[in-house]
């Protein structure tokens, strides 16, 4: 995937872009990884028939859903695209 950087405050191809594309490529790995758990989550509550057990997994759901947001939050800080995108509003 390419990335577009020319808005980040550093020059083309230095170092610190490419810490931050390899630190993006990351993120959004544990963004998919977070995204994944959370559907897990909320398939194995719809089986469980132990209300401690459905309890507890949905503690940890909502854990899951703010590491998403964490995720995303973090994604707008360090990609100033991808930040833009994130604040258009849909008509």
């Amino acid at each position: 995937m390419d990335y577009r950087y020319e808005n980040f405050p550093f020059g083309e191809g230095s170092y610190e872009q490419q810490d931050v594309k390899a630190d993006l490529e990351m993120i959004r790995e544990d963004l998919i990884d977070e995204l994944q758990a959370i559907n897990q989550y909320e398939q194995h509550i719809e089986s469980l028939e132990s209300e401690e057990a459905v309890a507890t997994l949905e503690h940890i759901l909502e854990q899951e859903k703010e590491h998403v947001a964490e995720l995303l939050r973090l994604i707008h800080a360090l990609d100033p695209v991808q930040a833009e995108k994130f604040n258009r509003q849909i008509l």
